[in-house]
């Protein structure tokens, strides 16, 4: 009975894992990047921005955080920003696993204590990627693996 229940509730977090939200402004929020520099909803204004919340033992998170970077390599130029925030971990564990993948990481990471940033914006599973528009809307939020195939995404990538 619990394993169906299980399966339901799955099939259900898979089934509404994408919300179009293109009206919602973006919670305030601060955070400091593991580089020590402020990050926050103002400071991200100006350019579409593609929040990920992760942790370091999400194996969906591993297998997602080098397709983020080949994005981010792909887009920053036109103006894409991208911001890992490290969630429902210990902060030693983010920084260890971003140092031993150096290479991943070309874009800003930070640590959310407490897990304040993502409950303000929703995020209770790892991954959870959260893209926010130039004007700091949310507009799009995506829980699980496959952000890069979704067809909300693709579409908002193609009109950058």
């Amino acid at each position: 009975m619990k394993l169906t229940r299980y399966f339901v509730m799955m099939v259900l977090m898979l089934t509404i894992s994408t919300q179009a939200l293109s009206s919602e402004s973006t919670p305030n929020f601060r955070l400091t990047t593991l580089a020590g520099e402020t990050v926050s909803n103002e400071s991200l204004k100006g350019k579409p921005t593609l929040l990920m919340f992760w942790a370091s033992w999400c194996e969906t998170c591993q297998a997602e955080l080098p397709r983020l970077k080949t994005l981010y390599e792909q887009k920053k130029e036109k103006g894409l920003q991208a911001l890992a925030i490290g969630f429902r971990d210990e902060e030693a564990n983010i920084r260890g696993y971003v140092q031993d993948h150096r290479g991943t990481f070309s874009f800003p990471t930070a640590y959310d204590v407490n897990n304040r940033v993502s409950e303000s914006f929703g995020a209770r599973a790892t991954p959870t990627f959260v893209l926010l528009d130039a004007q700091g809307r949310v507009v799009l939020v995506h829980v699980g693996g496959g952000f890069l195939q979704d067809p909300a995404f693709k579409k908002f990538i193609q009109e950058m």
